[in-house]
């Protein structure tokens, strides 16, 4: 599936802190992408030169925000609205660090529940056969 619109595009964020590279699937119930973004010296999200599993939740939080953009496309204004993480929930980490892998993380989201201000959904990060981080997250839609 070959997708047209630049992520940056469906994101309220600018580079740096546009983290996924490329979405690899997405339906109306999930989305899942790829990034590499987690071994950039230069990632906004590293703390002391280390890229924590938590900051999984963010990369998780993006492939949200875009699933609700490609799914909304005719309905949705021009830019992206903002959102917030309201509860991050369920999570369950089976490493420290996202930048011990070498190879690309996928991001897979699930919808739950969704109404126009708010998602819920499930996700798993892996990075090849391992899951490196999974849960929940319950995003908000703020109005500027």
């Amino acid at each position: 599936m070959e997708y047209t619109t630049r992520i940056e595009q469906l994101l309220p964020h600018a580079p740096p802190m546009v983290l996924i590279d490329s979405i690899i699937e997405h339906s109306d119930a999930h989305i899942v992408c790829q990034t590499n973004s987690h071994l950039d010296g230069d990632n906004p999200l590293r703390s002391d030169g280390v890229m924590s599993v938590f900051v999984g939740i963010e990369y998780a939080a993006q492939a949200m925000a875009i699933h609700t953009r490609l799914c909304s496309q005719g309905a949705s204004p021009n830019t992206p609205r903002k959102g917030v993480i309201a509860v991050a929930s369920k999570l369950t980490a089976h490493t420290q660090q996202l930048d011990d892998f070498p190879q690309p993380l996928q991001v897979r989201t699930d919808i739950i529940a969704q109404t126009a201000d708010s998602s819920l959904c499930s996700f798993a990060i892996s990075a090849g056969a391992q899951t490196v981080l999974e849960g929940q997250l319950t995003a908000l839609v703020m109005d500027d």
